[in-house]
C-alpha cells in the first residue's frame, strides 16, 4: 500500500478531516458542530459556513490539540488488476451448490443456498 503525504496543512478543514485529526468519529464531530451552532458558540467546536459548507479553522484545531496539527496519512487505493476478459470464480461455494442439487439435497439446504453438513 502506497502512502500519499500532503506537503502543506490547509487553513481550513472539512468536518471529516477535522474528525480524523482529532481522532473522533464523523458523527461525534458533526454533533459538536451542531452543538456550537445551537448554543451560539458557548459549547461545541467552532465552525464557519463557507460556500454553504462547514469548515473548521486550523487555528481552532491547534488550540484544541495544544500545538501544530498534522494531516493523517491517506492510503491510496490498491491498483486494479486486469483479468483479461475472464470473470472471477467463486469456486468452492459454486461447486458445492451444484453438487448438492445433483445429489438431491433437502429443502432447507436449497433455501440457505449452501449444503448442510
Amino acid at each position: 500500500m502506497e502512502v500519499v503525504l500532503v506537503a502543506e496543512v490547509p487553513d481550513f478543514f472539512t468536518v471529516e478531516e477535522a474528525a480524523r485529526i482529532l481522532r473522533l468519529s464523523r458523527s461525534t464531530m458533526y454533533r459538536l458542530v451542531r452543538l456550537y451552532l445551537e448554543t451560539g458558540g458557548r459549547e461545541g467546536i467552532p465552525v464557519l459556513m463557507l460556500g454553504g459548507q462547514y469548515r473548521i479553522a486550523r487555528s481552532t484545531l491547534e488550540e484544541l490539540a495544544g500545538g501544530p496539527v498534522h494531516l493523517p496519512e491517506v492510503a491510496k487505493p490498491a491498483a486494479v488488476v486486469e483479468l483479461g476478459g475472464r470473470r472471477p470464480v467463486d469456486g468452492d461455494r459454486t461447486r458445492a451448490r451444484k453438487h448438492s442439487r445433483a445429489a438431491g439435497s433437502t429443502a432447507s439446504s436449497d433455501q440457505l443456498g449452501f449444503p448442510l453438513t
